[in-house]
């Protein structure tokens, strides 16, 4: 078999683990390839948390001018989706080329096409043949298959961002973080919209009591929010909608809707590679990695983000870890202890939900003793002063010491000041040292002391 060249490294992917591995492989010095199937720069900033959190922006900048409506600002205030995606296209449109440029301006060699396997050291892509002594496979994630018939009809989160119209009424399928996200923008928008979530609690891996009140807040703006309803059908009708059909309490009820989003998970984005040829056999939860991030199947392959088994949420900055790991064990040898890294995540709703560390469930499971504090910060003046509606603090210390252990927030600030209670989980904090703290006053961060009285 004739090869069209060979690399040191090739990329498979281009997202936040590939183009960090490739970039700095390259200019590290080896010869180094991407190879990439959909747009360069891979889900976040091309159709997912980038242009999701311009357009959730947005519509919390509407939020909180209308709940001040009458208290100083004055006016109609309205939302103009065909306006806002404009403005989400011009960071969006040009990444693409920009992620090129970038790759292309360091002498590195771009494939746009689906990488398939021949062998563990070969791909082919397209009519190109290529050969590596070491691939990474940052193919990210993608929605996952629905056990339900009509599926076809359902639009994923890409399709969504790309909408030129926003119609009337929107079912959600699934009780995820998408689902949530997307269905508090467009309520705020005057859309009705519903989600059904087939278990009794949603966004499962986050703390139980403050989902609860989310579903709570979410019902109050008018989000109909359905649990234990399990989506058995969708079809079309005559008038270019659809029927959702979905089971709960031994009942089946039909929705008419104009939009039916998935938002019912996603799984590794793996099976046109044919790992079985490079003698991988990946979980359900993608490819099984060391701390180095090496294939447990093959030393020459490492897999990172998404696509890989790690033990690590499917966030932005986890990929990021991912392919540093995976960089200095290739090119330094470095070997990398296990981990347990704390790592932040916050769901963009309005209020958002945010945890950090170590949730009471995980506590329980990991024999970690634990006591909780948790408390309403509505009343507490920085949310007063915007009429929020709905403010909720959780905090998990170590008995004895008062190491701050988890923290789970529920706010409008939630994702600026969970960051500040990763930081104190990191350094071993005690409640008592983050209180002592001179926070600037009056701000969010000032409230601190005053979440553990």
């Amino acid at each position: 078999m004739e090869m069209d060249a060979t690399y040191n490294l090739i990329v498979i992917g281009s997202g936040a683990a590939g183009r960090k591995a490739a970039t700095e492989a390259q200019q590290y010095g080896w010869k180094t390839a991407v190879v990439e199937s959909g747009p360069l720069g891979g889900t976040c900033p091309n159709r997912g948390c980038d242009p999701k959190r311009i357009l959730s922006g947005i519509t919390e900048t509407y939020d909180d001018a209308h709940r001040l409506k009458d208290y100083g600002i004055q006016g109609a205030l309205s939302l103009d989706w065909n306006q806002m995606k404009k403005f989400k296209d011009t960071f969006t449109v040009p990444v693409p080329a920009q992620v090129e440029h970038s790759f292309r301006e360091i002498g590195m060699e771009v494939y746009k096409g689906t990488a398939i396997f021949i062998d563990g050291s070969t791909i082919e892509v397209g009519d190109c043949v290529l050969k590596a002594d070491h691939f990474l496979i940052a193919t990210g994630s993608l929605p996952a298959p629905l056990p339900f018939e009509g599926t076809e009809h359902l639009l994923t989160s890409d399709d969504f961002f790309e909408q030129e119209y926003l119609p009337d009424t929107i079912v959600f399928v699934g009780g995820g973080p998408v689902s949530f996200e997307l269905a508090h923008m467009c309520r705020r928008m005057g859309r009705n919209v519903s989600i059904f979530h087939d278990a009794a609690h949603i966004l499962e891996e986050y703390d139980i009591e403050m989902t609860n009140k989310l579903v709570e807040l979410s019902r109050n703006i008018g989000i109909n929010v359905h649990t234990n309803a399990q989506v058995t059908n969708i079809t079309r009708t005559d008038r270019e909608g659809f029927i959702v059909e979905a089971e709960k309490d031994g009942l089946t009820h039909k929705f008419n809707t104009d939009l039916v989003i998935h938002g019912g998970g996603r799984v590794p984005n793996i099976q046109s590679l044919h790992l079985e040829r490079a003698g991988i056999d990946p979980t359900d939860k993608g490819i099984p990695v060391d701390a180095n991030f090496k294939s447990a199947s093959d030393s020459s392959i490492y897999a990172a983000g998404d696509a890989a088994d790690s033990g690590l949420p499917p966030l932005t900055p986890a990929a990021s870890l991912g392919a540093s790991r995976a960089l200095s064990h290739m090119l330094e040898d470095k070997d990398h202890s296990a981990f347990d890294p704390v790592i932040p995540s916050v769901v963009f709703t309005y209020p958002k939900l945010a945890k950090t560390g170590l949730s009471q469930q995980e506590a329980e499971e990991q024999g970690v003793p634990y006591e909780i504090l948790s408390k309403e910060i509505t009343p507490f003046f920085s949310y007063q002063r915007t009429r929020s509606t709905g403010a909720f603090i959780k905090v998990l210390t170590s008995p004895g010491t008062d190491e701050i252990l988890g923290a789970h927030l529920l706010s409008d600030h939630a994702d600026h000041l969970i960051n500040l209670f990763t930081v104190a989980i990191k350094k071993n904090m005690t409640k008592q040292e983050l209180s002592q703290i001179l926070w600037a006053y009056p701000s969010e961060e000032s409230d601190i002391p005053s979440f553990f009285q």
